[in-house]
């Protein structure tokens, strides 16, 4: 599955960030490229390539001695995907569920909204999670919060509260 390569490549971009700052342009990079499947409904290897070179790139910029460690811990490699599809189905489906809602606040993102997502930290935390073998509750919370900022920014909500953090 083609977005399955972005998903890996960015849990270790992530997994990066973690231990080392962050650039100027991690989170933008992280939020184009979870979006990358629903905006661009027609993309092709060359193009899946060149959202990949930039997630590694960055990952190069953020955690440098990783990519020519001789000793690799394997705190920033690509995510095993298979770990997820081979999951007992319970802790799959909220795994998915929970990739799913991250594409989609993503994608609200993208098209100009990302004044609304309120803390880029969730993606951090969700991204990492699911890398993570952790029980199906602790899995559920967190698609909970996810379901809850998606519903809070299709009704104006967070906006809101921004705003009535700020007076």
């Amino acid at each position: 599955m083609t977005e399955d390569k972005i998903i890996s490549a960015l849990i270790g971009l992530v997994r990066a960030c973690n231990n080392n700052p962050k650039t100027a342009d991690t989170d933008s990079l992280v939020i184009k490229a979870l979006a990358f499947p629903l905006l661009c409904s027609e993309y092709d290897d060359k193009l899946l390539c060149k959202i990949i070179d930039e997630i590694y790139a960055e990952k190069n910029l953020v955690a440098p001695g990783c990519a020519v460690c001789t000793a690799p811990c394997g705190n920033t490699s690509d995510y095993d995907m298979r770990r997820i599809y081979e999951a007992d189905d319970a802790i799959r489906k909220v795994k998915l569920q929970i990739l799913e809602r991250l594409q989609k606040l993503a994608a609200y993102a993208c098209r100009g909204r990302e004044s609304e997502i309120v803390d880029m930290d969730f993606f951090y935390k969700a991204l990492s999670y699911i890398s993570y073998d952790i029980d199906e509750a602790e899995l559920l919370d967190l698609l909970n919060e996810a379901e809850n900022t998606e519903h809070k920014i299709k009704s104006g909500g967070i906006q809101n509260d921004q705003e009535n953090h700020k007076n």
